[in-house]
C-alpha cells in the first residue's frame, strides 16, 4: 500500500540535492526551529511545496540572526498522473491535460510577500516536471486539506520530482519587475495584464507588487486602477 508521507520524495529528493551542493547538513536544530538545510557556512536553505507563509514567522527569525536564508519552491511546470491500488499496483500513467504558468508563482507570493526583499533572503523557483501518485479508495473521499467540493475516488499519497526545466532566483526588486510582460502599456491595468501570458493571476501579480512597493497605482478610469512601476525601479 501507498503511503501518505509528511514529506514527500519530491522535497525529499530536493533536500539531498541541495544538502550536497552545499556541502550542508539536513534537519539541523537552529534555535527553536528545525531546518531543512543548514550549509557549511552557517546560511540556511529551506524547501517548500506549497504553503509558503507557512515560514514568514521562521525566515523572518533566521535573517535576525544574521544567516543568509534561501527558500526554494518547486513550480510544478508539467505534470504526470500515476494511479495505484491498494496492493501497489499501478493501473494507469498519463500527462496530466491541465496548463501551467509561472504566474503561479502568485499564488503562493500572496501569503509570503512581507519577506520576499529582506537583506540575505533569495527565493529560488524551480520550474519541474513533477509525477503525482495517486491512490484509488473504493469510496469517494475528501482530501488531506479538505478543500475538496466533490468527493473523488482517490487521495494524492506523493509526488516525485521528473526533472528540473528551469531556475529562477529572486532577490532584488527587478528580478519581480522583470516578471511584468514587456508588451504591457503604462499606466497599465489588471485587464492589461490578463491580455498577456499573465492572464488569471493579473489581480494577484498586482496586489502583490503593490504590496511589495514596486509599483503605484496612478490613476482610476472606469472603476479600474491603473499602475506604473515606480521610478525608483526599472526592468532593466
Amino acid at each position: 500500500m501507498i503511503n501518505t508521507y509528511n514529506e514527500t520524495s519530491l522535497h525529499n529528493e530536493l533536500k539531498n540535492r541541495y544538502a550536497i551542493k552545499a556541502h550542508g547538513k539536513i534537519e539541523q536544530k537552529i534555535g527553536k526551529y528545525i531546518c531543512d538545510i543548514e550549509t557549511k557556512d552557517g546560511n540556511i536553505i529551506e524547501i517548500q511545496t506549497r504553503n509558503l507563509a507557512k515560514l514568514t514567522g521562521k525566515i523572518a527569525n533566521l535573517l535576525q540572526e544574521k544567516r543568509k536564508v534561501c527558500l526554494v519552491y518547486p513550480l510544478v511546470y508539467i505534470n504526470y498522473i500515476e494511479r495505484y491500488n491498494d496492493d501497489g499496483v499501478c493501473l494507469s500513467k498519463r500527462k496530466s491535460p491541465k496548463k501551467h504558468s509561472m504566474y503561479e508563482l502568485f499564488d503562493e507570493l500572496m501569503g509570503v510577500y512581507p519577506i520576499l526583499l529582506y537583506k540575505n533572503f533569495k527565493l529560488e523557483v524551480l520550474l519541474i516536471e513533477q509525477v503525482e501518485i495517486r491512490q484509488v479508495t473504493a469510496e469517494p473521499v475528501q482530501n488531506e486539506t479538505k478543500t475538496r467540493r466533490r468527493l473523488k475516488p482517490w487521495i494524492k499519497s506523493n509526488k516525485q520530482l521528473k526533472s528540473i526545466i528551469d531556475k529562477k532566483s529572486f532577490s532584488k526588486p527587478r528580478h519581480y519587475i522583470m516578471l511584468l510582460p514587456e508588451e504591457i502599456p503604462s499606466p497599465f491595468c489588471a485587464s492589461d495584464l490578463a491580455k498577456t501570458e499573465v492572464g488569471k493571476y493579473a489581480h494577484k501579480m498586482l496586489w502583490v507588487l503593490n504590496k511589495m512597493e514596486l509599483i503605484e497605482r496612478v490613476e482610476v478610469k472606469s472603476r479600474s486602477y491603473y499602475y506604473k512601476i515606480k521610478d525608483l525601479y526599472t526592468k532593466d
